[in-house]
């Protein structure tokens, strides 16, 4: 099976991800009101830093704190500062973005993994805060610092131990 152009799975530095028709300098706002500005254009020019990689966190209580800005993902019973998002299974297995920012957009459960454009534009046009989420689950998140992931539920208990499948890219503005 092929690999797409600038998605997670492939592996050529060379490849170009697709190009966005998203105005430059465009903004969306997040759950307070508060403008956010457009993440498309920064992703065109994405580098992966990070993935696909599987990264395990406890869904118990109140979950695991996940900051990707960091060269390697930080997975922390308690919050932390710069976390982007929480894993965690207090009613149900479910993604929530701290601050309630709407960074984190639902994908489509099947096709092809995303670019780092697919998925600022999927953020861009489709954000919100939480999810409920089981196996096979796919989002975008934007981070705190910028960057743009991708994250595929590999495991999601309602108590125990959860798996994500992350990659994260940079972007030139990140």
């Amino acid at each position: 099976m092929a690999s797409r152009p600038g998605s997670s799975d492939d592996n050529s530095a060379q490849s170009a991800p697709p190009q966005s028709s998203a105005p430059a300098g465009s903004t969306d706002k997040d759950q307070s009101g508060q403008a956010q500005p457009s993440t498309t254009k920064s992703a065109e020019g994405a580098r992966a830093v990070f993935g696909p990689k599987d990264v395990d966190a406890d869904t118990s209580n109140a979950g695991s704190y996940i900051d990707l800005d960091t060269p390697q993902p930080v997975v922390s019973p308690t919050k932390i500062n710069g976390g982007d998002i929480i894993f965690s299974a207090s009613v149900e297995p479910n993604l929530f973005v701290p601050e309630s920012a709407s960074n984190l957009a639902p994908l489509p459960r099947s096709g092809p993994a995303p670019t780092a454009a697919e998925c600022a534009d999927s953020v861009d046009r489709n954000g919100t805060y939480t999810a409920n989420v089981k196996r096979g689950d796919r989002f975008c998140l934007l981070t705190g610092e910028g960057r743009v992931a991708y994250l595929r539920v590999v495991l999601a208990p309602s108590t125990g131990t959860g798996k994500l499948n992350i990659t994260v890219w940079n972007t030139p503005a990140a």
